[in-house]
């Protein structure tokens, strides 16, 4: 009779279970929380100190000729981004088409934007998408690895020249100059470490030593460093590739403040965004909501421009580079996940063939 009723421990568990949940997503929530608050208060803050009206109809009147360009420009960084990693499958002989791997950078955008993981997420749907197109695990480890590699190398590069254009500006504040030097100092000692662990392999610890997982992750850690102790050539021009996707991104800053009628050199738009990416970096805030937009601000405001329209140019960049590809990069995510169910559902299927 009372076979179907559930057990107390089950319907007890429901709320544990979700107060679990709760407490591990906590950190992330507060963090979300945080930087839309801040966020907030920083266009309230500035809307405020301004003029209102200048900051409406400048959204409201922008150019719709230099905006499409805009758009259409940061369509190039998720294509360089798909080249980057054809050139590196292809040197490691297994070759993707190109057009194959486009779909991909959108959806790992979305994969480490939108999910709380530190960049996990993005990587495990990478190394997920590459293997159910047929690439080995191993050659897809090596792939995530010299290819991430490479995009720090861009980042280095992109953070020094923007510490060098600050230090140099006339109108820098001494916090935002030593902000960006104590950055870039540090990531440059990153840098000697892992090229010291490349060059030199270290053993490994004797707790792993016996574990099949450890011994299968050293394998493939080694075989990607390998890659770039071996490749430095096409480790050098990829690197160059993904910082010309940078410049990309500056030439998207160019083109919104030529819409909104204050522009900037295209050399402007590049250190405001590289240095908006710093200081994304170092704040905990996922998506850099808040931090972001600050850093692009003060970079903006540094070399002459106002306030306003600094604001404009920040809050219209991040509406064309962070939300509208999250769209895509959610359905094409969705889109791969329901291929591989699909393709799980054929293999069962009794009823084949």
């Amino acid at each position: 009779m009372h076979d179907n009723a559930p057990d107390k421990e089950d319907v007890a568990a429901g709320p544990r279970q979700a107060r679990r949940s709760l407490r591990r997503r906590a950190p992330w929530l507060a963090g979300l929380l945080a930087g839309i608050a801040a966020l907030a208060a920083l266009i309230l803050f500035i809307t405020h100190a301004g003029d209102i009206t200048t900051f409406a109809r400048q959204a409201a009147n922008a150019k719709a000729g230099p905006l499409f360009a805009a758009a259409a420009v940061q369509a190039l960084p998720y294509l360089i981004t798909a080249f980057v990693w054809f050139l590196f499958l292809r040197r490691i002989g297994t070759p993707l088409k190109f057009m194959s791997l486009v779909p991909l950078s959108f959806a790992k955008l979305f994969a480490d934007q939108a999910i709380p993981s530190g960049g996990l997420s993005g990587a495990a749907f990478f190394l997920f998408a590459l293997t159910q197109r047929g690439v080995p695990d191993k050659s897809a480890f090596r792939t995530f690895v010299f290819t991430t590699s490479a995009y720090f190398l861009a980042f280095l590069c992109a953070a020094i020249i923007s510490l060098i254009a600050l230090s140099l500006a006339e109108e820098a504040p001494p916090a935002l100059s030593a902000s960006v030097s104590a950055f870039a100092g540090f990531f440059v000692l990153l840098t000697v470490l892992a090229g010291l662990a490349i060059l030199y392999k270290a053993p490994m610890p004797a707790f792993l030593a016996g574990r099949r997982f450890a011994q299968k992750a050293a394998e493939f850690l080694g075989a990607a460093v390998a890659d770039i102790r071996h490749m430095p050539g096409l480790f050098a021009k990829l690197g160059m590739l993904l910082l010309a996707s940078r410049v990309m991104d500056g030439l998207t800053v160019m083109l919104i403040s030529e819409a909104i009628g204050a522009p900037v050199p295209l050399f402007t738009g590049f250190i405001a965004v590289a240095t908006a990416s710093i200081a994304a970096t170092i704040g905990p805030v996922p998506m850099g909501l808040g931090t972001f937009e600050a850093g692009m601000i003060a970079s903006l405001s540094v070399f002459g421009v106002s306030v306003e329209d600094a604001l404009t140019m920040t809050l219209i960049y991040r509406g064309l580079t962070l939300w509208l590809p999250l769209l895509p990069g959610f359905a094409i995510l969705q889109r791969e996940f329901l291929r591989r169910a699909g393709a799980t559902a054929e293999k069962t299927d009794p009823d084949q063939a």
